[in-house]
């Protein structure tokens, strides 16, 4: 156990920290959504994470994803992985840099626990979440959370295994910006859900 996870230790017990670490957490699109989320879960001693997304670094993404400027033109799976590394050294991260597809989807996420829809495009949530949905335990999606301050408020609804995160209605495609606040809120419930299930805590509502 390194540093960074003993200092886990002064507010998860040793039976919750041992229960979080063997996790396997799949996670396609790392995006706004995705980038905020794995950093909120390795940081909350998490270590297992399959991440895959097929964009580089351009800098629009800057103003909501986990990534900086020294970055533009990388790809994103790699540099979030470095991100994640450097809370802990110790986690294990295995990257696809690939569009995700209904023809190569038996391809990934084969031995996570959990699966994250964070994708932006509606046709690819769609696809992925159905294609999930009955091969895995939880998939948790984030749905709408593009907008300015005042919008509409951001929960967590259960359909089934499938947990919705935000509030479901605006689309940055409808001309919602897609801004910090609101993007790393529904990541933080994303990742908020995954802590309390496996803890088998009461998720955020």
């Amino acid at each position: 156990m390194n540093l960074f996870e003993n200092g886990l230790l002064r507010y998860l017990t040793p039976d919750q920290l041992r229960l979080i670490r063997s996790q396997r957490i799949g996670v396609g699109g790392v995006g706004g959504l995705g980038s905020n989320a794995a950093l909120l879960l390795v940081r909350t001693g998490f270590i297992h994470f399959e991440i895959l997304d097929s964009d580089v670094i351009e800098p629009s993404n800057l103003n909501r994803q986990q990534y900086f400027l020294a970055e533009i033109g990388q790809p994103k799976v790699l540099a979030l992985q470095q991100r994640l590394l450097a809370v802990n050294p110790d986690a294990d991260i295995v990257t696809r840099q690939i569009r995700w597809t209904l023809q190569n989807a038996d391809e990934f996420f084969k031995a996570c626990d959990w699966v994250m829809d964070a994708f932006d495009q509606a046709r690819d949530k769609r696809a992925f979440i159905e294609y999930y949905a009955s091969r895995k335990k939880t998939v948790i999606s984030g749905n709408g959370m593009a907008g300015l301050p005042g919008g509409q408020p951001l929960t967590v609804k259960k359909q089934g295994n499938i947990y919705w995160a935000g509030d479901g209605t605006t689309d940055a495609a409808d001309g919602h910006p897609p801004l910090a606040p609101r993007v790393t809120q529904c990541a933080a419930l994303m990742a908020e859900t995954v802590l309390g299930l496996t803890l088998q805590l009461a998720v955020p509502n």
